[in-house]
């Protein structure tokens, strides 16, 4: 069994390119779009290995999501990291005091993103002689096997992740941008006028 990887984010495009790089990294990626859903799949599903939520979610804040996780003795131990396209010093400390064991800031390259999941995951749980053989021969045999047609792309969803390329042709970031508004989630239905 790869690592099992719990994703808390409201933008559905962070969350598709969160899960293409972590499935490509031989992760189990299950998404949520906001806190009560992941509190809930924490509870009902089988152990994650990893929480990566966004700082700002609806309803219950990422903040708010990382102290329910460490408040619970069933959670309390699994590693979180924090992303957000907002960053300054204070959202990381403030993230960090709650209980995150890093946070990232958006836009985060390929190898940021698998290199700290892949580490957090590991720290908590390593993985089985076998289950990294079977990470390996799944690598191995992939490229090798013939490749079905693929299917029509979907129609472009605006707008779409920016890919910086090298020289050398290789994607070596990727600018993540939201069109979600930037509001802290717990004040958003606080004002009454």
């Amino acid at each position: 069994m790869a690592w099992r990887v719990l994703v808390a984010d409201d933008d559905p495009e962070i969350c598709t390119l969160i899960k293409t790089i972590l499935r490509s990294a031989s992760f189990e990626v299950q998404l949520c779009a906001d806190a009560e859903s992941a509190l809930v799949h924490l509870q009902r599903d089988k152990a994650y290995d990893i929480l990566i939520s966004d700082f700002m979610l609806p309803g219950i804040s990422g903040i708010e999501l990382i102290t329910m996780v460490r408040a619970n003795p069933q959670t309390a131990r699994l590693p979180i990291l924090m992303i957000s396209g907002h960053s300054n010093y204070a959202m990381d400390a403030r993230a960090k005091s709650a209980g995150a064991d890093h946070f990232l800031n958006k836009p985060f390259t390929l190898t940021q993103l698998r290199s700290t999941v892949t580490a957090l995951a590991s720290k908590y749980r390593p993985l089985t002689a076998s289950e990294e053989a079977k990470i390996a021969a799944s690598k191995a045999g992939a490229p090798a096997a013939p490749a079905a047609p693929a299917p029509p792309p979907p129609p472009p969803a605006p707008p779409p992740p920016t890919k910086v390329i090298s020289g050398s042709g290789r994607p070596e970031a990727i600018k993540v941008t939201s069109s979600a508004p930037l509001t802290d989630a717990k004040n958003s239905g606080s004002e009454s006028h």
